[in-house]
């Protein structure tokens, strides 16, 4: 886990963010989800309203963005974003406190789990647990993606020293041997562009699991 200094320094930094790069990245994330809907026809079916988690956000700005991407494309959701550290995102109700390599309260489930460039600020063995434990706190026809960009997949110079590679295969292949009720043909692993004006955002690989109903 990445020490609390750390997270701190960097939530300040994003701060310090211009608008106009959180625009880009409302544009960034709308045309991720979207092609993430428009590829995978079992998940195209779902409608509001819907509970939809967001693993880890670095700027409190991003939850109305949010809250717009995954209520204009499923009509109606509810979105709780869950974090390690929750006071640079401002609290309310929709703010959860959670450490998202441990297990879910079982209180907690959702529809969808959402998260974007999280693996980088975790350990492999931390991004495995990541995934499984938010895997586990889906509703049965539910599903979950996971975003991550080049920098994060080849370790290219917006890399920071403090931030974790990650391989996306390796994620893939991990979660098909998984003792979880995860189905081999349930396991999506797409890589396309997204719509950027950033380049090294347009990159972009998603993993889907899709849980299957009983």
């Amino acid at each position: 886990m990445i020490p609390a200094e750390i997270l701190s320094a960097h939530y300040k930094e994003y701060a310090s963010q211009p608008d106009q790069w959180v625009a880009n990245m409302e544009k960034t994330k709308r045309s991720i989800v979207d092609h993430v809907l428009n590829s995978l026809r079992p998940v195209k079916s779902l409608m509001g309203p819907l509970h939809v988690a967001v693993l880890g956000a670095s700027d409190r700005r991003y939850l109305p963005i949010h809250e717009r991407i995954f209520a204009e494309v499923f009509r109606d959701s509810w979105v709780t974003t869950i974090d390690i550290d929750t006071d640079h995102l401002g609290g309310g109700n929709k703010v959860l406190q959670q450490d998202v390599t441990k297990p879910f309260p079982k209180s907690l489930r959702y529809d969808v789990v959402f998260s974007h460039e999280l693996m980088k600020f975790l350990t492999a063995d931390e991004q495995r647990a990541c995934i499984t434990h938010s895997y586990d706190a889906l509703y049965t026809g539910g599903f979950a993606m996971h975003v991550m960009h080049e920098p994060s997949i080849r370790g290219t110079n917006e890399l920071r020293p403090w931030q974790e590679r990650v391989d996306p295969n390796a994620l893939a292949g991990w979660q098909n041997n998984l003792s979880l009720s995860v189905n081999r043909d349930r396991v999506y692993l797409l890589e396309f562009e997204s719509d950027s004006e950033v380049d090294w955002l347009r990159k972009t690989t998603v993993l889907v699991l899709d849980k299957p109903p009983v």
